[in-house]
């Protein structure tokens, strides 16, 4: 029998089963293209713009010793429902208005109440192009979640004790959350957000309570540092606001300490 015979009568035919296998790879290509592209659209069909009434604010700016451009501020819910799952896209774009990237971060809190702030950070991390960054537009999506449309109870209370810049650029932030709900705070985190004098977020620190999980009734302390030496120079006043599983707090404003 030759090599390529499976019987006397029976003869591998190689032309035919190299196009009869170039058909089915098409065709199984074709499948995973379409569900690719019915996923990327599901994706995009869950985002939703966010209601009227959300608003950006107090942004800025700045390209760190690594080459990632941090750009900072504020989204504020002037509406009168809460708005959860908060996503900001920012745009960049170069000296002849050509898009350069696009990069999204969520805020800083998951749920913001009617009157609410949160700050955020978007992180421009491509370092081929972000020095041709010469502009860039900011928008606001929203997902829906679980957590969609729920008030956030203001369980939480900040109280902050001293702050200050030490000489290597490390902004330090030390005081106490207490728990003034009925039931644990789990997860409680502090959030700073450092404003220059012009009243634009410069920088954002976090840190966590010790203990995590604070009882109904009990205090934590918590102390951070904030370490983006080339903008905590500028800080002239702080917010700390305190967020949990279950709780957030009202922002505290303080000046800051040199």
């Amino acid at each position: 029998m030759k090599p390529y015979e499976i019987s006397r009568n029976w003869k591998i035919d190689y032309k035919q089963v190299i196009l009869t296998l170039s058909t089915a790879l098409g065709k199984l290509t074709s499948v995973f293209v379409i569900l690719i592209m019915m996923t990327l659209s599901m994706a995009v069909l869950s985002a939703k713009a966010a209601p009227s009434g959300i608003e950006i604010r107090k942004t800025s700016s700045f390209i760190d010793e690594n080459g990632v451009m941090h750009v900072y501020g504020e989204v504020k819910n002037f509406s009168i429902k809460p708005v959860a799952n908060v996503v900001i896209k920012g745009s960049f774009y170069g000296n002849k208005g050509n898009l350069l990237n696009v990069f999204s971060r969520s805020s800083e809190l998951n749920i913001i109440n009617p009157g609410g702030i949160s700050p955020f950070e978007i992180l421009y991390i491509d370092s081929k192009t972000v020095n041709q960054v010469r502009n860039y537009k900011i928008s606001i999506e929203t997902n829906p979640g679980p957590t969609e449309g729920r008030l956030k109870t203001m369980g939480l209370r900040v109280s902050p004790s001293n702050s200050r810049l030490d000489i290597f650029g490390f902004y330090y932030i030390n005081g106490e959350v207490t728990n003034n709900a009925n039931h644990s705070s789990t997860n409680t985190l502090i959030i700073a957000t450092l404003y220059d004098k012009s009243g634009n977020v410069v920088a954002i620190g976090r840190g966590l309570a010790e203990p995590l999980n604070i009882t109904d009734g009990a205090s934590g302390a918590f102390s951070l540092a904030v370490s983006e030496k080339l903008q905590t120079y500028k800080t002239t006043a702080i917010s700390l606001i305190a967020d949990s599983d279950e709780f957030t707090s009202a922002p505290v404003f303080t000046r800051a300490n040199r």
